[in-house]
């Protein structure tokens, strides 16, 4: 059964200026925070997790 009510394609689509601006702003911050976890990713797999800044060193207690 098809609905009674006749809809306006173009009031459909119709989006105000605000709309459009936080569209683009809400895609330019998903962007650069892809981009951030990207290089995040990269910066951590340069980590060498065995070298000898990681280790701890002995502390020893003057007598």
């Amino acid at each position: 059964m098809q609905s009674q009510i006749k809809r306006r394609p173009d009031a459909i689509r119709s989006e105000g200026p605000d709309a459009v601006e936080r569209r683009a702003r809400a895609h330019i911050l998903v962007t650069a925070d892809a981009a951030r976890a990207e290089k995040r990713r990269a910066s951590y797999a340069t980590i060498d997790s065995n070298a000898t800044k990681w280790r701890y060193s002995a502390v020893y207690e003057k007598s």
